[in-house]
């Protein structure tokens, strides 16, 4: 029986998170949000494809949860509370996952305000906000966040109860509901329904299926600091053979995100060629790339939730400042010159995300540098420009 509910459940929630939030994961809350009402969503399939048999474990405490404040508010429960919760849970579940489903019932925004609601003729400070009448729920962004992923299903679904209506009220944290006696009767009762969705949630199997994604880096972060390695080919000099065509080494970054397209960055190449030249002479360059500019952020794939979709190309145009070395040497007698140049790089790179802030990436670049090295006031060794470089690396986002 079970395994049909869990399948019921599954094929009943295909359409999890159908724009009833907006946001693509280029924002702080996006992911953990589509998370939270993806869970909620799934949970509430699974209550309301039991809802026949709902006193069996509705508004009772899971093992796993033994010794947590969520399970602490069901365990506190008598018996007839707990037969009033299971009812109510088991008849509004359709209702509630039905209006996570269909597009523009619910409007979800964040707020960076403190949020107070008024209780007893009082204000008290709050996470969350519903207004059923216009059908919006407000949440404080900073404190969501702060929670952890227990937390977020309980207050997410704390609120989606104060959607709900019982002998033609809406619920309200204040007053008495039932056998939910006092003057937070309400608040009591929602409370006993949320808990109710998280142990659902993970009775079911729900919280581990979106632990990928919890923990998978994302993309709302607005600092990276990048390590790789470039591989730099220029166009031969035709006019000499002393020219060094290929160099490679580390590669250094930092971009900050303005907004979730928009950002600046830096970049460092420290970058060693060698050539033997005529068979004898051992020539050797440095060139160190100093670029900052300007970069664009798109996102190929819609679904935040999943690795590529939280993959993005950044586009960046820098200018550039070169400091250059050449060195030459046969059989102990030779020689050395410096240059320096300034000009620009236009490149792409292509960021998959891992796991806890790691990003792996790779890209290409073109620049316009051109310089000269002139060897001993002989030999003039031009770079008209530096070609192209590839790069591979890891980023890290915070």
């Amino acid at each position: 029986m079970r395994l049909l509910i869990f399948i019921f459940g599954l094929i009943s929630a295909q359409h999890v998170m159908a724009s009833t939030f907006v946001g693509n994961g280029g924002n702080a809350g996006d992911i953990e949000m589509q998370i939270t009402m993806g869970q909620a969503q799934k949970s509430l399939a699974f209550i309301d494809g039991n809802k026949d048999n709902y006193t069996a474990d509705l508004c009772t405490c899971s093992s796993q949860f033994e010794g947590r404040p969520v399970c602490d508010i069901l365990k506190k429960l008598n018996q007839e509370q707990t037969r009033f919760c299971a009812r109510f849970v088991s008849m509004k579940a359709g209702d509630l996952y039905r209006l996570l489903s269909e597009k523009g019932n619910l409007s979800v925004s964040w707020t960076h305000d403190q949020i107070e609601v008024q209780e007893e003729g009082r204000l008290r400070g709050a996470d969350a906000v519903t207004d059923p009448k216009k059908m919006t729920m407000t949440l404080n962004q900073k404190r969501f966040l702060d929670l952890d992923e227990n937390e977020r299903l309980f207050l997410f679904s704390h609120e989606l109860f104060h959607l709900t209506t019982y002998q033609g009220k809406t619920l309200s944290d204040e007053g008495e509901i039932g056998p939910f006696k006092g003057p937070d009767g309400g608040r009591q009762f929602i409370n006993a329904m949320a808990a109710t969705v998280v142990m659902q949630a993970n009775d079911y199997g729900v919280l581990r299926e979106y632990a990928a994604a919890q923990k998978r880096s994302k993309s709302y972060k607005k600092t990276y600091v990048s390590v790789g390695y470039a591989a730099m080919t220029t166009p031969n000099d035709t006019t000499t053979a002393f020219d060094v065509n290929k160099t490679t080494g580390a590669q250094f970054g930092v971009r900050y995100q303005l907004t979730p397209e928009f950002g600046v960055l830096g970049q460092m190449s420290l970058l060693r060629g060698e050539k033997v030249v005529m068979s004898t002479i051992n020539a050797k360059e440095e060139r160190n790339v100093l670029g900052l500019g300007a970069s664009y952020r798109f996102f190929p794939f819609a679904n935040p939730l999943t690795s590529w979709g939280q993959s993005h190309l950044v586009l960046s145009a820098t200018v550039d400042l070169l400091s250059g070395t050449y060195k030459y040497d046969e059989q102990g007698v030779g020689g050395s010159a410096k240059t320096s140049s300034t000009g620009f790089t236009v490149g792409c790179n292509y960021f998959i995300p891992f796991d806890s802030g790691l990003w792996a990436y790779a890209g290409a670049s073109y620049s316009t540098l051109n310089y000269t090295y002139n060897l001993d006031n002989q030999v003039d060794l031009k770079y008209k420009d530096n070609g192209t470089t590839f790069a591979l690396g890891v980023t890290y986002g915070f």
